[in-house]
């Protein structure tokens, strides 16, 4: 999700302030611009985030308590892998020092 954020702020923020020497009014309405973008997109991240968790609490109902634990244990085994394998990328990638 980091990256994610990275990549939504960075590239318009990154040509606005390339322009430094142009009016402040112009880049301040650019900056307000990609940040509202930013938030939008964090939004949706969240939302997406929440029907997730919902989604997870309604399967838990219907599995028996060792199926329920299986299924923990799975999620959290595919959460640290997505993880490690987003940090050795971004290392790859130069975004990120070890």
């Amino acid at each position: 999700m980091a990256t994610l954020q990275e990549d939504v702020a960075d590239y318009p923020l990154v040509k606005i302030s390339s322009r430094v020497g142009e009016s402040s009014s112009s880049s301040s309405k650019d900056v307000d611009e990609a940040l509202d973008a930013h938030e939008v997109a964090l939004g949706r991240i969240l939302g997406d985030a929440d029907v997730l968790r919902l989604s997870t609490l309604k399967l838990m109902e219907i599995l028996t308590p060792l199926q329920a634990v299986d299924l923990l244990v799975a999620s959290k085994k595919l959460h640290l892998s997505i993880h490690e394998w987003g940090k050795r990328r971004d290392l790859s990638m130069g975004k990120m020092q070890e």
